[in-house]
């Protein structure tokens, strides 16, 4: 019962390609963040703001490591 009221809670957001799946969870929050058919990256954090904002962050790390010159 716990886990259908946290998905109808879950929240849809996009940033730069990346979806970015926000739920509550008791005392947190999490953001699963992934490209279209990949796997997610897990995000913790005690606020929706703060999930927001490290998952932007990683999703911006992500793309200036893929431009990187090897």
């Amino acid at each position: 019962m716990a886990e259908t009221r946290a998905a109808a809670e879950a929240e849809v957001l996009e940033h730069r390609g990346y979806q970015i799946r926000l739920s509550p969870t008791g005392l947190e929050w999490m953001a699963f963040v992934a490209l279209p058919k990949q796997r997610p990256t897990l995000i913790m954090a005690l606020d929706r703001d703060a999930a927001i904002a490290k998952a932007y962050e990683w999703i911006d790390r992500q793309l200036a490591s893929d431009k990187t010159p090897v």
